[in-house]
């Protein structure tokens, strides 16, 4: 049996730069409700949306120090202040269709296989990413005996890159992902990839993703196990983490 538990991180940074130079009394006023508050509040000389035959233009005028500042990604730092970086941001959603894989009572030289689906939506410019891992190999719970991450028919798939795996005979633990945006390693159902093991500190590797914005992209990852001939009876599990990143 194998159970996943599911973490899913979502982090976006916003900093506002605002400077004022007064020469005489200002006065300002918190704007809040139940639901939120605001801070900071800042009164533009203009802003609103323009159209057109081709286009749709938003704009804000009179703001200090807007800009995009550092790098997006690095390890440094990035700064997107302005309104107008505030405005991209939208919805965005992550499903998981079941979080407990059950694959039964494995025997040698027969695989067993279950599956579930991701769903994500988002209007993310640059578009999403989808990023798993497992916490360590398929181990029995009571005991230190594992099945261990397959490498498949040839011993040519690891956690970067899938290959065939349709021989039972080589026992492991493996996955397949496939439908929308799936990482192009999987060219069918037979190709699988081990997990990236964190207990071996193995980064965590894309199974999904696109530059695209996406709306409503489905995949499925299929998982599979067969068991080693001298393998001990028991009840074996690990957890799988996904992790969804937006791209603004």
């Amino acid at each position: 049996m194998i159970r996943i538990s599911i973490r899913f991180f979502y982090l976006f940074l916003l900093t506002g730069l605002f400077a004022f130079l007064f020469q005489a009394r200002v006065e300002a006023d918190n704007m809040e409700s139940q639901s939120y508050k605001i801070q900071f509040g800042n009164f533009n000389m203009s802003s609103g949306k323009r159209t057109g035959d081709s286009y749709l233009l938003s704009d804000t005028m009179g703001g200090l120090a807007v800009g995009p500042y550092g790098q997006y990604g690095s390890t440094s730092y990035f700064i997107g202040s302005g309104f107008q970086y505030i405005y991209q941001i939208d919805y965005f959603v992550f499903n998981i269709s079941k979080l407990n894989i059950e694959l039964g009572e494995l025997f040698a030289g027969s695989f067993k296989t279950d599956s579930h689906t991701l769903n994500i939506t988002t209007n993310g410019a640059s578009g999403y990413s989808v990023y798993a891992f497992e916490n360590h190999p398929l181990k029995v719970v009571s005991g230190t005996e594992t099945i261990p991450d397959t490498t498949c028919d040839a011993s040519d798939c690891d956690e970067t890159v899938a290959a065939t795996w349709t021989n039972p005979s080589q026992a492991g633990f493996g996955f397949n992902v496939s439908g929308d945006d799936a990482a192009s390693d999987f060219l069918n159902s037979n190709y699988f990839r081990q997990f990236a093991n964190n207990e071996a500190s193995e980064s965590m590797q894309e199974i999904m993703g696109s530059t695209n914005v996406a709306l409503d992209r489905t995949a499925t990852v299929t998982y599979k196990a067969s068991m080693p001939g001298s393998q001990a009876a028991g009840n074996y599990q690990t957890s799988i983490v996904f992790v969804a990143v937006p791209g603004y």
